[in-house]
């Protein structure tokens, strides 16, 4: 982040998604199947099969990590890592109930990999990239670690304004919670902009960088609370303080956000993403 000491400003994630550990776990299985949709083409754009050995960085609750375990099949071997070793437990304990004997789990740094050089054959991560300090060495680091012809592939939010989704939850909660600065609420769209990524990545080492974008427009049931697990996923800790009146308060100011995009008896929603991958030199 802007003006901040990388030092510190990491230690500050670990103490977020610590604390916002409890609601990832909660949600991680009943939203499994949206997670897919997710991980699939991510899994695709870095060539992951049978056989292939998989760094997952910034693992949080299991994906894509999981689902690239079954990809790389028992012949092959996913290592997930994440900055916060509550984050990490979870997926140590969904791998086990799913029966995933191919999987390591390490705290580890995107910026600093404990890793020896020409490690995997792909390097992936999910939504994480956003909240390195130093981009261009964690692509550098992606680099090293890659046998040379590997491939990396990262995915980002696209811009706040093809995801209404997370992006009302997140604006319409923390105009009444205060958890994060303008800087922050805005952070991780960072790479909403066509081109942001890609240069980056060639910048770190990585050759023949390209992104695509990938737009999903869910409609979810009139009715349905589907912002409750982006609520306690992101301000878990916040959530915790409120009484029940408040609580209410808040998801009626949520429900509220989302009038606009009711259309007869579904709302319709937006979720942007776009992935970047490239090429181990």
């Amino acid at each position: 982040m802007t003006g901040m000491d990388p030092a510190e400003y990491k230690q500050g994630q670990r103490d977020l998604y610590a604390g916002n550990a409890a609601g990832w776990d909660k949600w991680a299985e009943a939203l499994a199947e949206q997670a897919e949709r997710l991980n699939a083409p991510l899994i695709d754009a870095a060539g992951i099969g049978p056989g292939s050995r998989v760094l997952d960085l910034a693992s949080g609750a299991g994906e894509p990590a999981l689902t690239a375990a079954r990809r790389a099949e028992a012949s092959g071997h996913v290592t997930a890592t994440d900055l916060t070793p509550e984050m990490l437990e979870i997926v140590r304990r969904r791998a086990a109930a799913a029966g995933l004997a191919n999987m390591a789990f390490e705290v580890a740094d995107m910026e600093d990999l404990p890793f020896p050089d020409d490690s995997f054959d792909a390097v992936i991560s999910r939504f994480g990239v956003m909240y390195a300090t130093d981009p261009v060495r964690t692509f550098a680091e992606a680099n090293r670690v890659l046998k040379p012809g590997g491939r990396a592939a990262y995915m980002v939010w696209g811009p706040n304004t093809g995801n209404s989704m997370l992006w009302t939850v997140l604006r319409t909660a923390n105009a009444e919670l205060d958890l994060f600065t303008e800087e922050e609420e805005q952070h991780p769209f960072c790479y909403g902009g066509k081109g942001s990524l890609a240069p980056l990545m060639e910048e770190g080492g990585l050759r023949d960088a390209a992104e695509h974008d990938v737009v999903f427009e869910p409609k979810i049931k009139l009715g349905t609370p589907f912002w409750t697990p982006l609520l306690e996923m992101n301000f878990q800790g916040p959530l915790a303080e409120l009484d029940k009146d408040g609580k209410a308060a808040l998801d009626a100011a949520v429900a509220d956000a989302f009038k606009p995009h009711i259309e007869g008896d579904i709302y319709r929603v937006g979720m942007h993403v776009r992935i970047g991958a490239a090429t181990a030199a």
